[in-house]
């Protein structure tokens, strides 16, 4: 059998696999339906997942990560989470069903009713994945998982087009999000090869939801201030205000989400697996913390430096009203890594109180600006989104102090490096970007100047960083993690 190390190696690589080919076809399927689909079409949608999306987090209760964070489980655990998963699911699609007028009525949208009646399919399809999903997170097997979604991504994503292209207009994007997530439960449980084996056992629910009910809320509050921002836009202005926004929350997100999936992915299964072993532990979180924001603070600002050519030579001149809101929105993601890692490491040592408490916190400060903000314009709450998030650095890094020895200074200290060399080279990227006025050559000379700069002068400096990102990538091809991580420590 495989070893931790080799586990995590293929672990690694098949997530960053599967992630980057999901979001990769999704990307692309966004910036045809910008073509194709008028901004209003994305507003109304937006308006529709803030409710379908709460309902998801509720329907997984918190279950499947805790399945993922036991490291053993047993046919009855499993099918407990299965029974509870699927009726919540029912449950919620039925109450949602008959409070779909009303939230038409809230947007005064009156056809949001049958969108919103033929969306809410997603809730029994996510639940019949739940566990296959965990499952397959639990035992390191990405490569799996990257076959189901890189196949439901391309399907949905030519069904999205046919109908956009047919004129279907919102509808194209409601039987996307239905055809995805029908053929990733059927493929994830082709592939996983699991199906319901024991009984619903009361004691094995409570020991689950002891943890995944804390997860459960601490990621409700954290979807709550992210929606809200879709809800609070969607009642006060209109779809298509709300659909620039959305636009340029989704591109903000692309680099986001993929890099917060792979690290949740593969740091809350190995996070957990060295709990017990506080140098490893930290060492881990030391190598992931400088790779990782190695590549994502560059990217986000660099995102925010070039975001009128940016939107201009992806989506067309008329999202011109989305760039602004976009350079915003990617600085407030420039610290996401360590907002992710810091939350997975006091995951894996099963305190999930812990991070119950820092998201009410966050909640506490975030949801409230943003209200606020949203009485002064759509931009108005993009600043406060970002005002949010560099408040939240303080507190996402509390208990890693406590617990691990891994202060707020320590882990930007360890930064340094990559904050200067961000400077420079988005310094040099504006520069590069002013030449021309066609958005195109801009964009690509930006995004040149910029990289060649920041790399090269990683590696004639031999920035530390630099150093373990070439390491990291020679140890996913012979398996040496566990010394990287020992090393950092």
């Amino acid at each position: 059998m495989p070893s931790l190390t080799e586990r995590a190696a293929s672990a690694t690589w098949w997530s960053a696999v599967e992630i980057l080919t999901r979001y990769g076809v999704q990307f692309v399927v966004a910036i045809v339906l910008a073509r194709l689909l008028d901004p209003a079409d994305f507003g109304l949608m937006a308006m529709l997942l803030v409710f379908t999306a709460l309902a998801a987090l509720l329907v997984d209760g918190g279950l499947g990560t805790a399945l993922v964070q036991k490291q053993r489980t047993t046919a009855d655990d499993e099918t407990t989470v299965f029974l509870t998963s699927t009726g919540m699911a029912v449950l919620l699609a039925a109450a949602l069903w008959v409070a779909a007028p009303a939230i038409a009525s809230f947007y005064s949208r009156p056809p949001l009713t049958a969108l919103m009646r033929l969306l809410l399919v997603v809730l029994p399809l996510g639940a019949l994945a739940a566990v296959p999903n965990a499952l397959l997170a639990l035992r390191l097997d990405f490569r799996t998982r990257a076959g189901a979604e890189l196949a439901a991504s391309v399907v949905s994503g030519g069904l999205v087009l046919f109908l956009a292209w047919h004129g279907a207009g919102v509808w194209s994007l409601v039987w996307q999000a239905v055809t995805g997530a029908g053929m990733r439960a059927l493929l994830l449980w082709i592939l996983s090869g699991w199906y319901p084996r024991g009984r619903f056992d009361r004691l094995a629910f409570h020991r689950l939801f002891r943890f995944g009910g804390y997860m459960l809320l601490a990621n409700a509050i954290n979807t709550l201030s992210v929606r809200l921002q879709s809800l609070l836009i969607g009642r006060m202005f209109d779809a298509r205000a709300l659909g620039f926004y959305t636009l340029a929350q989704e591109t903000q997100q692309a680099p986001a989400q993929f890099m917060a999936s792979l690290l949740n992915r593969v740091g809350l299964p190995v996070f957990s697996t060295v709990t017990d072993q506080p140098d490893k532990l930290l060492g881990a979180m030391r190598l992931s913390l400088r790779v990782s924001l190695f590549v994502f603070v560059p990217s986000m600002i660099g995102i925010a430096a070039v975001a009128d050519p940016l939107v201009a030579a992806l989506y067309g001149e008329r999202w011109a009203p989305a760039a602004p809101i976009l350079g915003i929105l990617a600085l407030s993601t420039v610290f996401w890594p360590l907002h992710v890692l810091n939350l997975a490491a006091i995951s894996a040592l099963g305190r999930s109180d812990l991070v119950f408490r820092l998201e009410v916190v966050k909640g506490l400060i975030s949801i409230p600006l943003i209200v606020v903000a949203s009485l002064f314009g759509v931009q108005a709450v993009a600043w406060a989104v970002l005002a949010s998030s560099i408040l939240c650095v303080a507190i996402n890094t509390h208990y890693s102090g406590r617990l691990i020895g891994y202060s707020m200074f320590a882990q930007l200290h360890d930064q340094a490096a990559t904050f200067l060399l961000t400077l420079v080279s988005t310094a040099i990227a504006l520069a590069a970007s002013r030449w021309t006025v066609n958005p195109f050559l801009a964009l690509l000379s930006a995004v040149i100047f910029a990289a060649v700069a920041y790399f090269g002068i990683a590696k004639l400096a031999k920035v530390t960083a630099w150093r373990e990102l070439m390491d990291l990538l020679k140890a996913l091809r012979t398996n040496r993690i566990d010394r990287l991580t020992r090393d950092a420590a």
